[in-house]
């Protein structure tokens, strides 16, 4: 498996790549290669060209959930192909507002994608691959984005979770995962966990329970600050990655 990060909060020093609050990855697993989540602007397409990545050799998009700073880039990309599958929950397009009136939702419509990409909305669980799973709508979620899901890919009956942002809560991300695959095995994480500002208490809880799941790769980004980092680090070897990094997972 290799995952590339297109777009992320931070770049690493001389390595002249963009970097802008939000996340895009390009995951290349199971003769896959899929976009997952575009950032909020065109800065993921800059990278992938200065990273010499041709994006038109994508078969699969995958939204997290309907926030600017996943979809945002979704206005830039015009792809040379039409069979490219866009796979998301039905209520990425939901309307979202800050107090003071701001919208932070989906910048473009269902109608919009439609004339450029094959749409794929689900709540149900939906496999891109036999080793690819979009969990769809998850249960548990107690949050107000009801759109918020992630990928789980299977390898050698371990799970590896990629997220988005996590609103939904990345515990509750995991026993779902564990629920719909019937692997209780979590190889690892990687992706926004949502802990911005996050009490210390909550904070434990999630260290913990990682290092419970003993799991092998654990690389919390974009939503999550210093002290949730430090926090989870407690129990678990927390990886750092930035924009331009390319993962490669030998599992």
């Amino acid at each position: 498996m290799q995952i590339t990060v297109l777009t992320e909060n931070n770049a690493r020093i001389d390595n002249y790549l963009l970097a802008e609050p939000a996340l895009s990855l390009l995951i290349e697993f199971d003769d896959k290669k899929i976009l997952f989540d575009t950032g909020y602007s065109d800065v993921f397409l800059k990278n992938a060209n200065a990273l010499n990545i041709n994006l038109n050799d994508i078969t699969d998009i995958v939204l997290s959930h309907g926030h600017n700073d996943h979809t945002g880039g979704l206005q830039y990309f015009n792809p040379l192909k039409t069979n490219i599958k866009l796979t998301a929950h039905p209520n990425i397009f939901d309307k979202k507002f800050e107090p003071d009136g701001t919208s932070y939702g989906c910048p473009v419509t269902k109608e919009f994608l439609q004339e450029k990409f094959m749409l794929n909305l689900t709540k149900e669980p939906y496999f891109l691959s036999k080793n690819i799973l979009f969990l769809g709508e998850i249960e548990c979620n107690k949050s107000s984005d009801i759109d918020d899901s992630a990928l789980t890919c299977i390898v050698r009956n371990k799970l590896f979770i990629i997220t988005g942002c996590s609103h939904c809560g990345i515990i509750n991300i995991i026993n779902y995962a564990k629920q719909v695959t019937g692997i209780e095995k979590i190889y690892g994480v990687l992706g926004g966990l949502h802990l911005l500002n996050t009490p210390k208490n909550k904070l434990s809880e999630i260290s913990q329970f990682f290092a419970k799941e003993k799991m092998e790769y654990i690389a919390p980004c974009h939503c999550c600050d210093l002290n949730s980092k430090i926090a989870l680090s407690q129990h678990n070897k927390i990886e750092e990655i930035c924009t331009g990094d390319k993962i490669i997972l030998n599992i």
